[in-house]
């Protein structure tokens, strides 16, 4: 359930999750392509070159293009978020014995963002999987638990 963090610079990293969920891999894909159920109000357009548009409660905004676009194996799509420089998001679904293994790295976060980013996805991801099985979840709950988790992780 938890994260690896991996150096692909001095001063980048990339965070991969690997997550099974208990639903087909065409479940999984839909909540990927409308994420706004589980991580923020959100439109991806369908498609290479699509447009992202993410939303967070604060008013950020996240932004980018669909890289790959492959239902319901692959999404991948550029993560641009004010003050940060550009990084890349990318899920990969394979079906498993009983669901779908969700794969998700996080590439090109600046190591001193990479903990905040760990923390934030775990929850997101224990959101999903709150999501697809219609209970409820506590982002705030959950990051202030794993933050600290990834902040000596990622020293």
């Amino acid at each position: 359930m938890t994260g690896t963090f991996s150096a692909t610079s001095d001063d980048r990293r990339s965070i991969t999750f690997v997550r099974v969920l208990p639903v087909p891999p065409e479940r999984v894909w839909a909540a990927l392509a409308d994420p706004s159920g589980w991580l923020a109000p959100a439109t991806i357009e369908p498609g290479v070159g699509g447009a992202v548009r993410i939303e967070f409660d604060d008013g950020d905004l996240t932004t980018g293009s669909v890289l790959t676009w492959d239902p319901p194996r692959t999404l991948e799509h550029e993560w641009h978020y004010p003050g940060e420089q550009e990084s890349v998001v990318r899920y990969d679904l394979v079906p498993v014995d009983g669901g779908t293994e969700l794969t998700l790295v996080h590439r090109l976060l600046r190591a001193d963002q990479a903990p905040g980013y760990g923390a934030g996805w775990h929850a997101h991801l224990d959101g999903l999987a709150a999501h697809l099985a219609d209970t409820a979840h506590d982002w705030d709950a959950v990051f202030g638990e794993q933050l600290p988790r990834y902040r000596a992780l990622a020293s």
